[in-house]
């Protein structure tokens, strides 16, 4: 009795933390579907696990899994569902590890061979995708972080699949929901306030559990469980409607609000820190043996001129792959450049000038939307009466910035601007993002243009 009741206390606490943790991982996914959309479309590159086919599906997978992990840890929680809920949490535990491992392994200087679309055999050039995306950009953990993570996931996983088979698992008791759930909030409310700086997930999950609590309550059906997970379903689903329609309630970017452009953009040799070290392979041919030998570019300006390397090695090749030595500073902002219809570099000069700019952003303007345009066209021109700034920054090269603005009845000027950089700024296309001095100020997604009047008053 003593050993059983050992082993259930290790299926629920497995359960308690393994629930937790996707609660929060989803929600954070969830709350920026876009930006793990573009993510999976990393992974679907040919250069990375070859599946351009699914591309076009990105975003509705992106919210499949949000809502899918959002689920599974409430569903964990509360007991629902065992048998289920614990298989599709071991598929995508294993899954999830060996996506994990695969980036973490990853050689982005080496080739693999893949079938291109006509059925040939071809050789491209890895395209390594830098970080998972498993925590959004709130914790961005390396790959290797990532699958040490999901290592230990998936240890904590097993106890749950055992329970969910050997039926220790079951919908939640009076008092084991009571326990399960404070406990569940508890972890959810710390992760949040020391990782995340954000109390929102705690709130989700509060109203998560008190919907399915609600239905076990009230539904004595066959199907309780069933409908318990629609209901859940149902809350993600308004989350996800809201975010996707709008802008992410918490951003993490180098764009958020109270984020400065200019600090961002600045390199280690401006801030006077030690910065990445980069080195480059040279190959060498061991004129005795035969054999290559590959010196770090850093380390051969040591040896170059000693007598016994002129002796015994002669030179195959200068030009190797890059590789970095060691670790530093890397600027948070890298390729944000705005550019004038002559190519000219313009950003400095305008993130440094006095007073508040209206940026008019658009990542993609053969797809932005112009349903509100015309109510853009007002606010600058009530803005610019007031003395601000207003320009346009897209994707799109002078000539079709000059189109859409004369379809469009546009008058501000519009720049041109790295379009992975503009999907960073903004996740709505068009979007909108106020900012003075180079401080970004607020941002809106192009459903909530604001009055001229609430900005005038600030």
């Amino acid at each position: 009795m003593k050993e059983s009741s050992i082993l259930n206390t290790i299926v629920h606490a497995c359960r308690l933390v393994v629930g937790s943790l996707f609660i929060v991982s989803g929600l954070i996914k969830s709350n920026d579907a876009l930006g793990f959309m573009y993510k999976l479309e990393e992974y679907f590159e040919p250069g990375a696990l070859n599946l351009p086919g699914l591309t076009e599906w990105a975003l509705p997978l992106a919210v499949f899994i949000c809502v899918g992990e959002i689920l599974l840890g409430v569903a964990m929680v509360l007991g629902a569902l065992p048998r289920l809920t614990a298989s599709f949490t071991g598929v995508l535990m294993a899954f999830f590890t060996w996506l994990t491992w695969y980036t973490a392994n990853c050689d982005p200087f080496g080739t693999k061979m893949i079938v291109d679309a006509v059925g040939s055999l071809v050789e491209i050039d890895n395209q390594c995708v830098l970080a998972c995306g498993c925590f959004g950009n709130a914790i961005p953990l390396t790959p290797y972080e990532s699958f040490l993570k999901d290592i230990v996931l998936s240890v904590l996983t097993i106890p749950i699949v055992w329970g969910a088979f050997t039926n220790r698992i079951a919908l939640n008791s009076k008092q084991l929901g009571m326990v399960m759930i404070a406990g569940s909030l508890m972890m959810i409310y710390l992760f949040g306030e020391l990782m995340l700086e954000w109390n929102f997930p705690v709130l989700f999950a509060a109203i998560a559990y008190a919907v399915a609590e609600a239905v076990k309550m009230r539904w004595s059906g066959a199907a309780k469980e069933w409908i318990m997970a629609l209901s859940v379903t149902a809350a993600c689903l308004v989350f996800q409607f809201h975010t996707l329609n709008h802008l992410p309630l918490k951003d993490y970017r180098a764009y958020a609000v109270g984020e400065s452009i200019i600090e961002n953009r600045k390199t280690a040799e401006d801030l006077g820190v030690p910065g990445p070290v980069y080195a480059t392979e040279y190959t060498f041919r061991n004129l005795n043996t035969g054999a290559d030998t590959v010196v770090l570019s850093s380390e051969w300006l040591k040896i170059y001129n000693e007598a016994w390397f002129k002796n015994t090695y002669e030179t195959v090749s200068f030009d190797g792959k890059e590789v970095k030595v060691s670790d530093g500073y890397e600027p948070r902002i890298m390729d944000f450049q705005i550019l004038d219809e002559n190519g000219e570099d313009r950003t400095d000069e305008f993130l440094n000038a006095k007073g508040n700019i209206m940026l008019y952003v658009s990542k993609n303007l053969d797809e932005a939307e112009t349903a509100n345009q015309q109510e853009m066209n007002a606010l600058a021109t009530e803005l610019s009466a007031a003395g601000w700034m207003n320009m346009g920054l897209t994707n799109a090269p002078a000539d079709q910035n000059k189109a859409f603005q004369d379809e469009n009845d546009v008058t501000y000027s519009m720049f041109t601007c790295d379009q992975t950089e503009l999907k960073i700024i903004v996740r709505s296309n068009p979007g909108l993002v106020w900012i003075r001095e180079g401080v970004v100020q607020e941002k809106w997604a192009w459903k909530d243009v604001p009055e001229a009047s609430e900005l005038l008053n600030r």
